[in-house]
């Protein structure tokens, strides 16, 4: 029988739908997040919406600004993408 942590969701979270939880616990808008980690809206908006994959280099600029290590970041992106390939695979 599998454990808790061993299930696999049937909708992976990205590790973008967990930043915007943050931002909204911490009344965060997503220009001044942009700003405060120095990217494009545009590119946060992606990241949000789990088009875009969160890199070692957008975990540093998260942790210094949110206080949240960067390894979670990056915890959370290969969780959702090792998730991914799981479903797939049925």
């Amino acid at each position: 029988m599998k454990t808790i942590d061993e299930l696999t969701p049937f909708i992976p979270t990205h590790a973008g739908e967990v930043l915007q939880d943050e931002l909204i616990a911490n009344n965060i808008s997503i220009e001044e997040f942009a700003k405060l980690i120095n990217i494009k809206k545009s590119q946060l908006n992606r990241i949000i919406t789990g088009k875009e994959m969160i890199n070692k280099k957008l975990a540093n600029k998260f942790e210094k600004v949110l206080g949240i290590d960067s390894d979670y970041w990056l915890s959370l992106q290969n969780k959702y993408i090792t998730d991914k390939i799981n479903i797939a695979r049925f």
